[in-house]
Protein backbone atom coordinates (compact mmCIF):
# COMPACT_ATOMS: atom_id res chain seq x y z
CA UNK A 1 0.00 0.00 0.00
CA UNK A 2 1.07 3.62 -0.26
CA UNK A 3 2.76 4.86 2.93
CA UNK A 4 -0.31 6.73 4.12
CA UNK A 5 -0.59 6.63 7.87
CA UNK A 6 -4.32 6.06 8.14
CA UNK A 7 -4.12 3.08 5.77
CA UNK A 8 -1.02 1.26 7.05
CA UNK A 9 -2.64 -1.07 9.57
CA UNK A 10 -5.26 -2.23 7.06
CA UNK A 11 -2.66 -3.89 4.87
CA UNK A 12 -1.08 -7.22 5.75
CA UNK A 13 2.42 -6.56 4.47
CA UNK A 14 3.63 -4.24 7.27
CA UNK A 15 5.20 -5.05 10.62
CA UNK A 16 3.27 -2.43 12.53
CA UNK A 17 1.94 -1.53 15.97
CA UNK A 18 0.60 1.41 17.93
CA UNK A 19 1.84 3.11 21.09
CA UNK A 20 -0.27 5.49 23.17
CA UNK A 21 1.90 8.01 24.97
CA UNK A 22 -0.36 9.64 27.57
CA UNK A 23 -1.59 8.02 30.80
CA UNK A 24 -5.01 6.41 31.08
CA UNK A 25 -5.56 6.40 27.31
CA UNK A 26 -6.16 10.15 27.31
CA UNK A 27 -5.82 12.15 24.08
CA UNK A 28 -4.74 15.40 25.73
CA UNK A 29 -2.22 16.41 28.35
CA UNK A 30 -3.54 17.77 31.65
CA UNK A 31 -0.64 20.18 32.17
CA UNK A 32 2.67 21.41 30.77
CA UNK A 33 4.63 18.62 32.46
CA UNK A 34 2.53 15.98 30.69
CA UNK A 35 2.90 17.82 27.39
CA UNK A 36 6.71 17.87 27.82
CA UNK A 37 6.61 14.17 28.68
CA UNK A 38 4.52 13.49 25.57
CA UNK A 39 7.08 15.27 23.37
CA UNK A 40 9.88 13.26 25.01
CA UNK A 41 8.00 10.02 24.32
CA UNK A 42 7.30 11.03 20.70
CA UNK A 43 11.02 11.63 20.26
CA UNK A 44 12.05 8.47 22.10
CA UNK A 45 9.79 6.22 19.99
CA UNK A 46 10.69 8.01 16.74
CA UNK A 47 14.44 7.79 17.36
CA UNK A 48 14.16 4.09 18.26
CA UNK A 49 12.07 3.50 15.13
CA UNK A 50 13.94 5.61 12.59
CA UNK A 51 17.42 5.99 14.09
CA UNK A 52 19.18 9.21 15.10
CA UNK A 53 20.54 11.21 12.15
CA UNK A 54 18.82 8.87 9.68
CA UNK A 55 17.88 10.13 6.24
CA UNK A 56 14.10 10.04 5.95
CA UNK A 57 11.22 11.11 3.79
CA UNK A 58 8.76 13.43 5.48
CA UNK A 59 5.36 12.60 3.97
CA UNK A 60 2.21 14.73 4.28
CA UNK A 61 -1.26 14.10 2.92
CA UNK A 62 -3.28 17.08 1.65
CA UNK A 63 -7.02 17.06 1.15
CA UNK A 64 -8.94 19.39 -1.18
CA UNK A 65 -11.50 20.06 1.56
CA UNK A 66 -9.07 21.71 4.00
CA UNK A 67 -10.20 24.96 5.56
CA UNK A 68 -8.19 28.15 5.07
CA UNK A 69 -6.05 27.85 8.26
CA UNK A 70 -5.18 24.22 7.42
CA UNK A 71 -4.20 25.17 3.86
CA UNK A 72 -1.99 27.94 5.25
CA UNK A 73 -0.28 25.55 7.70
CA UNK A 74 0.17 22.94 4.97
CA UNK A 75 1.73 25.49 2.63
CA UNK A 76 4.12 26.55 5.41
CA UNK A 77 5.01 22.89 6.02
CA UNK A 78 5.66 22.32 2.31
CA UNK A 79 7.87 25.40 2.13
CA UNK A 80 9.78 24.73 5.36
CA UNK A 81 10.68 21.14 4.43
CA UNK A 82 10.80 21.63 0.66
CA UNK A 83 8.02 19.09 0.09
CA UNK A 84 7.04 18.27 -3.47
CA UNK A 85 3.93 16.57 -4.82
CA UNK A 86 4.62 12.88 -5.28
CA UNK A 87 1.30 11.53 -6.46
CA UNK A 88 -2.46 11.87 -6.15
CA UNK A 89 -5.04 9.23 -5.40
CA UNK A 90 -8.81 9.14 -5.41
CA UNK A 91 -10.61 7.89 -2.32
CA UNK A 92 -13.87 6.17 -3.14
CA UNK A 93 -14.97 6.31 0.51
CA UNK A 94 -15.19 10.11 0.58
CA UNK A 95 -15.02 10.89 -3.16
CA UNK A 96 -11.99 13.18 -2.80
CA UNK A 97 -8.63 13.30 -4.53
CA UNK A 98 -5.69 13.55 -2.13
CA UNK A 99 -2.18 14.80 -2.86
CA UNK A 100 0.82 13.16 -1.22
CA UNK A 101 3.71 15.55 -0.56
CA UNK A 102 7.19 14.41 0.46
CA UNK A 103 10.68 15.71 1.02
CA UNK A 104 14.09 14.64 2.29
CA UNK A 105 14.84 15.29 5.96
CA UNK A 106 17.19 13.92 8.60
CA UNK A 107 15.55 12.61 11.76
CA UNK A 108 17.03 14.32 14.80
CA UNK A 109 15.72 13.92 18.33
CA UNK A 110 13.84 17.11 19.26
CA UNK A 111 14.40 18.47 15.75
CA UNK A 112 10.70 18.25 14.86
CA UNK A 113 9.10 19.27 18.18
CA UNK A 114 7.15 22.14 16.59
CA UNK A 115 5.64 19.77 14.00
CA UNK A 116 4.90 17.16 16.69
CA UNK A 117 3.07 19.82 18.70
CA UNK A 118 1.00 20.71 15.65
CA UNK A 119 0.13 17.03 15.22
CA UNK A 120 -0.81 16.77 18.91
CA UNK A 121 -3.07 19.82 18.50
CA UNK A 122 -4.67 18.23 15.39
CA UNK A 123 -3.38 21.03 13.18
CA UNK A 124 -2.02 18.33 10.88
CA UNK A 125 -3.09 14.77 10.21
CA UNK A 126 -1.44 11.91 8.35
CA UNK A 127 2.15 13.15 8.67
CA UNK A 128 4.76 10.43 8.72
CA UNK A 129 8.47 9.85 8.49
CA UNK A 130 9.90 6.96 6.45
CA UNK A 131 13.52 5.85 6.91
CA UNK A 132 15.04 5.95 3.41
CA UNK A 133 17.38 3.01 4.02
CA UNK A 134 15.13 0.41 5.65
CA UNK A 135 11.55 1.65 5.22
CA UNK A 136 10.79 2.03 8.96
CA UNK A 137 7.79 4.30 9.51
CA UNK A 138 6.91 6.67 12.37
CA UNK A 139 3.39 8.15 12.22
CA UNK A 140 2.42 10.26 15.22
CA UNK A 141 -1.17 11.11 16.05
CA UNK A 142 -2.54 13.35 18.81
CA UNK A 143 -1.29 11.30 21.77
CA UNK A 144 0.54 8.34 20.29
CA UNK A 145 2.23 6.86 17.27
CA UNK A 146 1.92 4.02 14.81
CA UNK A 147 5.28 2.54 13.90
CA UNK A 148 6.41 0.04 11.31
CA UNK A 149 9.70 -1.81 11.26
CA UNK A 150 11.38 -3.60 8.35
CA UNK A 151 11.40 -7.01 10.07
CA UNK A 152 9.24 -8.79 12.65
CA UNK A 153 12.26 -9.04 14.95
CA UNK A 154 12.78 -5.27 14.85
CA UNK A 155 9.10 -4.70 15.67
CA UNK A 156 9.29 -7.18 18.54
CA UNK A 157 12.28 -5.26 19.90
CA UNK A 158 10.30 -2.00 19.80
CA UNK A 159 7.32 -3.65 21.50
CA UNK A 160 9.61 -5.01 24.22
CA UNK A 161 11.21 -1.59 24.71
CA UNK A 162 7.94 0.29 25.00
CA UNK A 163 5.51 -2.39 26.15
CA UNK A 164 4.07 -0.10 28.86
CA UNK A 165 3.00 2.34 26.16
CA UNK A 166 0.82 -0.16 24.30
CA UNK A 167 -2.85 0.98 24.16
CA UNK A 168 -5.33 -0.61 26.54
CA UNK A 169 -8.95 -1.70 26.13
CA UNK A 170 -8.55 -3.17 22.65
CA UNK A 171 -7.50 0.09 20.98
CA UNK A 172 -4.13 -1.21 19.86
CA UNK A 173 -2.96 -3.67 17.25
CA UNK A 174 0.10 -5.65 16.25
CA UNK A 175 0.37 -6.83 12.65
CA UNK A 176 3.23 -8.76 11.11
CA UNK A 177 4.14 -9.32 7.49
CA UNK A 178 3.06 -12.96 7.18
CA UNK A 179 5.74 -13.88 4.64
CA UNK A 180 8.45 -12.62 7.00
CA UNK A 181 6.86 -14.44 9.95
CA UNK A 182 7.30 -17.85 8.30
CA UNK A 183 10.56 -18.38 10.20
CA UNK A 184 9.87 -16.20 13.25
CA UNK A 185 7.78 -16.67 16.40
CA UNK A 186 6.30 -13.98 18.61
Amino acid sequence: THPLGHMLHYEGNWNITRFHLLPDGRNSANNHAELRALLERFNTVATATLGEDSPCYLVALQSPNQDKPHRYRTNRLKKRYNLTAGWEFFSTSDALTYTVWSGDVTWKTKGFNRLLLHIYQSDFWDILWVNKENGAVFRPYDAGADISQPTPEALMARISSFYGWMPQDGRGFVTFNQAQMATTKF
